[in-house]
């Protein structure tokens, strides 16, 4: 998988230029626990799950599964004129 469409119609690139400005790693509070001391970072990236995020509309694809499976897709909320 080289690139795919998001539903709001922008290609995402899953290759290219390194590091990736689309891709993301996500790693849970508990997994990141389990590194001590000093660590590699191939391996804190290995226990990662992979995210893409689309450039033009936020939306997040997560690939919790591995790249075998279908990832997840996150859309965003309208941001509010104001928080309270």
């Amino acid at each position: 998988m080289a690139k795919f469409k998001c539903v709001c119609g922008e290609t995402i690139s899953t290759s290219g230029p390194i590091p990736n400005p689309n891709e993301w790693q996500v790693l849970s509070n508990v997994d990141f626990d389990a590194f001590q001391g000093l660590v590699n970072a191939l391996d804190v990236y290995m226990a990662s799950t992979i995210m893409y995020r689309c450039p033009a509309s936020d939306h997040l694809w997560i690939f919790w599964r591995g790249f075998n499976q279908p990832p997840s897709l996150y859309s965003p909320e309208p941001t509010p004129a104001r928080f309270s």
